[in-house]
């Protein structure tokens, strides 16, 4: 009985649509090619490595806390930050000061302090250099074009140093292997590409040629449709969100959620930077992804390297739940309540393993499959615990502005007796949220 059981499970999990929002730079790929704002592959190991060494502030004396990188914040440190963060505050003071910032990250390793993490930088780079020799007579097929004209294999740059001849992946291939893997285990699936930036039509044009078989190590990978207009999400300062793509606006959350879920193939949307930025970058202004608890057809999950839970302004996702005491909204949830999500719903890759060869996980495996299939065990039991959440009515504002703490409980029976009948009534929603 309890192995039908289980079967009943992996093949819920299994017919239930994912729709996988990914981040672009430090999430699936390092470098840039966009004119006016390239970032060599160099350059782009070298910014990565700032926001995953750790130290802290003492006077005026920066210390080092990390002796390799990691994702993670040094235990038993709470006021380490990344050499990132540091510099980021050391040096930013209008958003002119970024043009600063970049220059000291991309230099990191080059000179002091950062020299010290050289050896790194030289196994990233390494990690990220393309397998094939390039023959003169090579039978690829060519399609990216370099600065002086010439061509290249899909999804590779060349170096930033002239002297350097070797090619560089521009989007990972453990990117191209997940959808490889997800085909081949006939999931239904769809991708959005979720940026702040403009990135969104360089990265179109770039996976457009692995998905029409142009790729020698990706020619098995079955033809994915590509979705040619990019979304746009506006935030208003009355919490409102609105969604343009396809030629339609969607401009309420029941209908954007609808929308994100009935998506396919590969599909982008920006979001709305100039709305965080006015909100000094706090998560309540960030991406929004949806989350509705009573569809059990869809998962939404997103990737992004900067989902961070030690601070409301370093985490670039705005939590959205359904409410069910009125099935046209969504919640802005607070964001000491993430944590109930971070293993469901907002997954931090770890670059730092995708990078590093040493640690890499074998070849039998995919990093973000992983992240995948331990999300899709999580949210079966959230969704198996859900009527154990739930949160105050009367904390939810008439413009939804105010972040909505979640809260939870063994016996939401037991609550509910206690409570008057008032309360049962007006204060709190309890049972499926």
């Amino acid at each position: 009985m309890t192995n039908s059981n289980e079967n009943i499970k992996v093949s819920q999990k299994k017919n239930r649509k994912l729709i996988l929002h990914f981040d672009q730079h430090n999430t699936i790929q390092v470098a840039c090619t966009l004119p006016g704002r390239n970032i060599t592959v160099e350059e782009g190991v070298n910014h990565f490595l700032t926001t995953a060494v750790w130290g802290k502030e003492e006077g005026n004396k920066w210390i080092w806390l990390s002796e390799k990188p990691d994702k993670n914040k040094p235990p038993n440190q709470p006021s380490a930050i990344t050499y990132f963060k540091y510099l980021e505050k050391k040096l930013v003071g209008t958003p002119n000061d970024r043009a600063e910032l970049k220059k000291k990250t991309c230099r990191f390793v080059y000179e002091e302090p950062g020299n010290r993490y050289r050896y790194f930088f030289n196994l990233y780079l390494e990690s990220l250099t393309y397998p094939r020799k390039i023959e003169k007579n090579d039978e690829i097929n060519w399609t990216n074009h370099d600065s002086y004209g010439s061509k290249l294999p899909p999804n590779t740059i060349p170096a930033g140093d002239p002297s350097n001849n070797f090619l560089y992946h521009l989007i990972l291939p453990e990117f191209f292997d997940m959808i490889r893997r997800l085909q081949r285990e006939n999931r239904e699936f769809a991708i959005v590409l979720r940026t702040m930036g403009i990135d969104s039509q360089s990265f179109l044009d770039t996976v457009r040629p692995v998905f029409e078989g142009k790729h020698p190590d990706f020619h098995d990978i079955k033809p994915i449709e590509i979705n040619p207009n990019i979304g746009q999400i506006q935030r208003f300062d009355d919490d409102r969100i609105s969604l343009t793509m396809d030629d339609h606006i969607y401009d309420n959350e029941k209908m954007i959620y609808e929308k994100l879920s009935s998506l396919r193939g590969i599909n982008a949307i920006r979001d709305d930077f100039v709305y965080w930025q006015k909100n000094k970058y706090e998560c309540y202004a960030a991406k929004p992804l949806w989350i509705n608890l009573n569809d059990i057809h869809h998962h939404h999950i997103i990737f992004d390297d900067n989902i961070r839970l030690d601070s409301y302004d370093d985490c670039i996702v705005n939590i959205r739940l359904l409410n069910s005491s009125d099935i046209r909204k969504f919640v802005n949830v607070h964001f000491n309540s993430y944590k109930y999500f971070k293993t469901t719903s907002i997954l931090q890759p770890n670059l730092v393993e995708l990078l590093n060869p040493d640690i890499k996980l074998n070849s039998n495996t995919n990093h973000y499959l992983s992240m995948i299939e331990n999300a899709e065990k999580c949210y079966e039991d959230l969704l198996k615990e859900k009527r154990k959440y739930f949160f105050d009515i009367k904390d939810i504002s008439e413009n939804n502005k105010v972040p909505i703490h979640i809260k939870y409980s063994d016996n939401i029976d037991k609550i509910n007796r206690n409570e008057s009948d008032e309360d049962k009534n007006h204060s709190y929603f309890c049972g499926v949220i």
